[in-house]
């Protein structure tokens, strides 16, 4: 059976390469607008039928329409790379990524074809150029998929969120839609310490032995709560607008009760709520 996913997974793989790199051909001859967004809505079809290839199962709660027709940036907790197919599947994103991806065989070649925003966390001078990349995309009305805690882990804690890339969506006043993911079941058994390993990638876990092993599981099931979209003209655009942001968005994905903003800052507020 992983022998045939493979094969399947190779030619939908090998269609929309063909068809990612004939969108890039057709709009650079006829210069036509939208590339990203033409190229952002092929992706989505491509982690759909990898999904199901997967067999991975959505139960959703929110609405997937919450994103509207504006750039919106897409924040989630991160546990695997399962996380990626699962929110693309959703939504119409470009993808913010570890830089190390990009040299990957094959997989770098291919996200960065998919125009996926690459950001060095080791290299902080880097970063104010990874945030004009992203908020270009947002003026282009691109949806864009942030994992803000920087990496995946083992979902006993969410990390504290990265506030620098919050300065692209104050930048260009795009929404931030919170999304929190919850794997409940693998192979019809709870996800427990015991088993969650064969889906969650974090640390130094080795990748394709892991996604050999995904490749076996008969089913996984997972729940997707999409938040109500954060309106960022209420955050000043500033470094404490960005801790503000990165905050709420933080304690949206925890379900934690909305602090609501006063228009220049969240911090006196805060105070007083504790």
């Amino acid at each position: 059976m992983r022998l045939v996913k493979v094969g399947a997974l190779l030619g939908l793989w090998v269609f929309f390469f063909a068809a990612v790199a004939l969108a890039h051909a057709v709009a650079s001859v006829f210069r036509l607008p939208g590339r990203w967004r033409r190229v952002s809505r092929l992706m989505q079809r491509f982690a759909r039928l990898l999904r199901v290839l997967l067999r991975i199962r959505v139960s959703l709660e929110g609405e997937v329409g919450a994103l509207g027709d504006e750039g919106a940036l897409v924040t989630a907790n991160h546990v695997s790379y399962v996380d990626g197919i699962v929110l693309g599947s959703l939504f119409p994103v470009i993808f913010v990524s570890k830089k190390e991806v990009r040299g990957w065989p094959v997989v770098g070649q291919w996200t960065a074809l998919c125009g996926t925003i690459f950001i060095d966390r080791q290299k902080k001078d880097k970063t104010p150029a990874v945030v004009e990349e992203i908020a270009a995309k947002l003026r282009q009305g691109v949806h864009v998929l942030l994992f803000p805690e920087g990496t995946s882990t083992n979902g006993e804690a969410v990390l504290p969120f990265q506030s620098a890339p919050f300065a692209a969506p104050l930048r260009t006043r795009a929404a931030v839609i919170p999304v929190t993911l919850t794997y409940t079941a693998i192979d019809r058994e709870p996800v427990t310490g015991a088993n969650r390993d064969r889906v969650y990638w974090y640390a130094d876990m080795e990748f394709l032995g892991h996604f050999w092993r995904l490749l076996g599981l008969r089913n996984v099931e997972v729940s997707v709560r999409i938040h109500p979209r954060i309106d960022t003209s209420r955050y000043r655009n500033d470094s404490q607008g960005r801790k503000d942001l990165s905050q709420a968005c933080y304690d949206r994905i925890l379900g934690r009760p909305a602090i609501p903003a006063r228009g220049t800052t969240l911090g006196s507020l805060r105070s007083l709520s504790s």
